[in-house]
């Protein structure tokens, strides 16, 4: 008779400090609580984690409405030899005050919606986190209404011709964003009128042609921002050539452009020069043929090893996307959930006798 030891890894319900972890997945046989991420939503409470697996049928849509949760995937091209499944998402819709706090991290936003993530108008919702997601949809902020939203964090996120919107056409109020180490391909900050203290650092911002990155209607500027440490490469930081829409009342330090319209944008449009500025050079990064051609990919190399955009940030380290060997700001790391996941198995003896073991090795990686 032939034994089999099939060693299995499932991230089961537990209670930590009064919170409750629960597993989702939607392959057929799963080993998880939930088939849907609503369901798991619907049965949490204030303070819970979601943990959704990767796979290849989409999750649909889901709404937290009045509680604070954490939902987590596996990133938007999770490094494993085992398959690369995303965890697919059509849209997420944030509601009520008391779901201030959410984060959504390391999941895909695709098919079937015109938005990604709506976050709901007429409101305060405050303090919410998306970190290492993929945005091929917009996250709305607001809607058409007036609302408060404060202290959120944009990191690691790949925005994929997905902006960041803030909706209301100038009656929402912002303040306190950190919109850090992106990459935003054919995508946009826009909208931000009533806004103060939004920092735009340490993103690459480029395109399939010239782009306005910080919105293409006069009638909508993006305002009092502080943009420091990025590249922008066929993607201009003002709309038109004068400077009559896009970053305005913004300070700049310490960016660079290249293939953008002559004029600096730092001296339009009410935006101040601190400094440490380039104006149409190459950043020269590893990957800057394929940059200038407008490809699509996150996994291009995106490090800088010399020329003017290395090591000229205000932090003393290159323009651009972040790649510190320590820490969670690094751009190679970003690809993945931040959770411990599965990267390798192997069946090291797949002959056995009747009465043997089946040797199964199993790597496990963490990514900070």
């Amino acid at each position: 008779m032939k034994k089999i030891f099939i060693v299995s890894l499932c991230l089961a319900s537990a209670t930590i400090s009064k919170a409750t972890i629960r597993t989702v997945c939607n392959l057929p046989a799963p080993s998880a609580q939930y088939s849907s991420i609503q369901a798991a939503v619907d049965a949490s409470a204030t303070g819970d984690t979601i943990l959704v697996q990767g796979s290849g049928q989409s999750y649909g849509v889901f709404t937290i409405a009045d509680k604070r949760l954490v939902v987590i995937g596996p990133g938007w091209k999770p490094l494993k030899n085992v398959p690369q499944l995303v965890a697919n998402v059509q849209n997420c819709t944030i509601n009520g005050t008391a779901a201030s706090g959410t984060e959504i991290q390391g999941l895909t936003f695709r098919d079937g919606f015109t938005d990604a993530v709506d976050i709901q108008p007429g409101v305060i919702i405050s303090n919410l986190k998306f970190v290492r997601n993929h945005f091929l949809k917009s996250v709305v902020i607001g809607g058409s209404g007036t609302g408060t939203y404060n202290s959120y964090l944009f990191e690691g996120n790949w925005f994929d011709q997905g902006w960041i919107a803030m909706g209301g056409y100038g009656g929402n109020f912002t303040s306190n964003y950190i919109i850090r180490n992106n990459i935003f391909y054919n995508a946009r900050v826009s909208g931000f009128i009533n806004a103060n203290s939004i920092m735009v650092d340490h993103n690459l911002f480029y395109s399939s042609g010239l782009f306005y990155v910080f919105g293409s209607n006069a009638s909508y500027p993006s305002v009092n921002f502080t943009i420091q440490n990025n590249i922008f490469c066929r993607a201009e930081p003002i709309y038109g050539t004068s400077g009559n829409g896009g970053a305005k009342n913004c300070v700049f330090k310490n960016n660079i452009t290249f293939n953008t319209n002559a004029t600096a944008p730092w001296t339009l449009n009410g935006n101040i020069d601190a400094g440490g500025n380039v104006l149409n050079q190459d950043p020269l990064m590893a990957a800057q043929t394929q940059v200038n051609s407008g490809v699509d990919d996150p996994l291009l190399n995106f490090t800088i090893a010399s020329g003017p955009a290395n090591n000229k940030a205000t932090d003393g380290k290159d323009m651009g996307l972040l790649f510190d060997n320590t820490g969670n700001l690094n751009w190679s790391n970003s690809r993945n959930s931040r959770l411990p996941y599965v990267y390798d198995i192997n069946i090291t003896n797949p002959n056995i006798a009747p009465g043997g073991t089946l040797n199964i090795t199993l790597e496990a990686r963490k990514s900070n």
